[in-house]
């Protein structure tokens, strides 16, 4: 069902036959994780799924997410079986890493691009300077930063993520919004510091 790599960062690589497996695989976790509705809650698969349906119009989360990423203690609450009933491929994902309590990133994706995406999340999760060196220059242009930050909010991500978030997508070099709405000299300098990281 699942392929697993181990990537750098300390972090670990599933992959499914189709971005629908993997959104039906990740869908609790990430929202726990990062979800505008339901970070740090317990809540059932029903839930989100009305919740999303509600709030985009249209019961279409599988499609329209391809990649995850989130640290390891999200997967605590899972364990200790606070999310009863678990599905059958969140049961799968805790048995993948039933001898493993260390601090490492789960990454769900399926092609090189979404890879590449996810693994700055990792980056900034692992590499201690560089998410104050992201955070400090966040901080600093925040309003030049301001239309990017509530268009990530708009999106679907809580905004005690959007500085990851930001440093994801505008290190991807390829998102339209950002190309026709943040000045390219944040975007460079944005590029300049994951690049002296990564």
């Amino acid at each position: 069902m699942f392929e697993i790599k181990k990537l750098k960062y300390n972090s670990v690589l599933i992959s499914a036959r189709s971005t629908e497996v993997l959104s039906k695989t990740f869908i609790r976790f990430q929202e726990y994780y990062e979800g505008p509705k339901y970070k740090g809650k317990i809540f059932t698969l029903g839930q989100v799924k009305e919740w999303y349906s509600n709030k985009f119009g249209a019961d279409t989360y599988y499609r329209d997410w391809s990649g995850y990423n989130f640290p390891s203690w999200v997967l605590e609450p899972f364990r200790k079986g606070l999310f009863d009933p678990l599905t059958k491929e969140e049961t799968i994902i805790l048995e993948l890493f039933k001898y493993r309590f260390d601090n490492f990133y789960i990454i769900g994706a399926n092609d090189k691009e979404t890879i590449r995406h996810e693994l700055a999340h990792a980056l900034y999760s692992y590499n201690l300077n560089y998410k104050k060196s992201i955070d400090s220059f966040c901080e600093k242009y925040k309003k030049e930063l301001s239309k990017l930050s509530n268009h990530l909010i708009k999106k679907g991500y809580h905004k005690d993520v959007v500085n990851d978030e930001i440093q994801a997508y505008v290190t991807d070099n390829d998102d339209e919004f950002i190309i026709k709405n943040i000045d390219g000299e944040i975007i460079k300098k944005i590029n300049q510091i994951y690049k002296k990281y990564k």
